[in-house]
């Protein structure tokens, strides 16, 4: 049998796994104060209801914990990725919104 993979996650992903959980809280009072309405993608994930969104929370929460306290598996690795990936994403344009040029904004994206 084979043996897992496994590997760090950077300082800076575990950063946005942290800034994501608070993303995701700011997400889900938006839509409590209906602002925002169902359904949403976030980080590949449909978003149905409340439901799905609080087991979003709870998987970034998870992984969130997993990279602080050991190596990840090659699936974990993927989904911090994606996560990742779409909290800069998130970050580059808002920064685009709020009137920052691109090469300025495009800092976000060093993190990957």
């Amino acid at each position: 049998m084979s043996e897992v993979r496994k590997y760090f996650v950077k300082g800076s992903w575990i950063f946005n796994l942290e800034s994501m959980d608070d993303k995701l809280h700011v997400i889900l009072y938006s839509l409590e104060d209906d602002e925002l309405t169902f359904p949403l993608t976030i980080a590949g994930t449909e978003i149905n209801d409340f439901g799905d969104l609080y087991d979003l929370i709870e998987e970034c929460e998870t992984l969130q914990m997993i990279a602080k306290s050991r190596k990840v598996t090659g699936k974990e690795y993927g989904r911090i990725k994606e996560i990742v990936s779409w909290r800069v994403d998130q970050r580059y344009l808002r920064c685009l919104a709020s009137g920052m040029s691109e090469r300025d904004a495009g800092a976000c994206y060093a993190d990957l």
